[in-house]
């Protein structure tokens, strides 16, 4: 009797192995078939071209921006009130500066003591001799001629003047005081502002 209900167990055991081998079979099936379905997928999927590749990459890198209107009059007239040595070019000369021009030729006015005084700008992003990653390549300094203003203690009072109303957003450098190309540098301060930014 006993044998007998050990043969009907042992029977019993051995259709169940036989049954979750079935379904152990039956699974891994089905998960080769998804996984070759999304292989498939991702490997026939259509690739960009070489030319759609680089105008995303362009994208990425840059964003062009415009002035309004009103902008634009601005940056017109703020340019009206300065000189520019032969060559400069304002390409993609950024609002923040036209704004850091106010300022600059207001100080120029009150140190000289002229409001007629007209500043020139001897620089701006037209000239391959700046810093790799200079502010100039991306509209963001300008320099301003100071070697023939006044005396040497003027000119530090006008570039203490500006520093002091640009405030921390900008930079203020006085370079190569005493020497022929003595100027005013002024540029929005590095990580102010977004370099990928090019404003028409």
């Amino acid at each position: 009797m006993s044998e007998t209900i050990l043969d009907a167990v042992a029977e019993i055991v051995s259709g169940l192995f036989s049954i979750i081998s079935g379904l152990v079979t039956i699974v891994c099936s089905l998960l080769a078939g998804a996984f070759s379905l999304i292989d498939n997928a991702i490997n026939n999927s259509p690739q960009p071209s070489d030319r759609e590749k680089t105008r995303t990459e362009i994208v990425e890198r840059y964003v062009e921006r415009h002035r309004s209107a009103e902008a634009q009059d601005f940056h017109e007239q703020m340019l009206s009130m300065t000189r520019q040595k032969p060559g400069v070019s304002f390409h993609m000369l950024r609002p923040e500066m036209d704004s850091a021009i106010s300022v600059v030729v207001s100080a120029y006015h009150t140190v000289m003591n002229d409001d007629e005084f007209k500043p020139l700008i001897t620089s701006a992003n037209d000239y391959e001799g700046h810093a790799q990653k200079s502010a100039h390549y991306v509209g963001a300094a300008l320099d301003f001629r100071i070697k023939d203003m006044g005396n040497i203690q003027q000119r530090k009072e006008l570039a203490q003047a500006v520093r002091e109303d640009l405030g921390d957003r900008y930079t203020v450098l006085h370079e190569d005081i005493g020497r022929n190309n003595e100027h005013l540098h002024v540029q929005l301060r590095s990580g102010t502002y977004n370099r990928k930014e090019l404003w028409k």
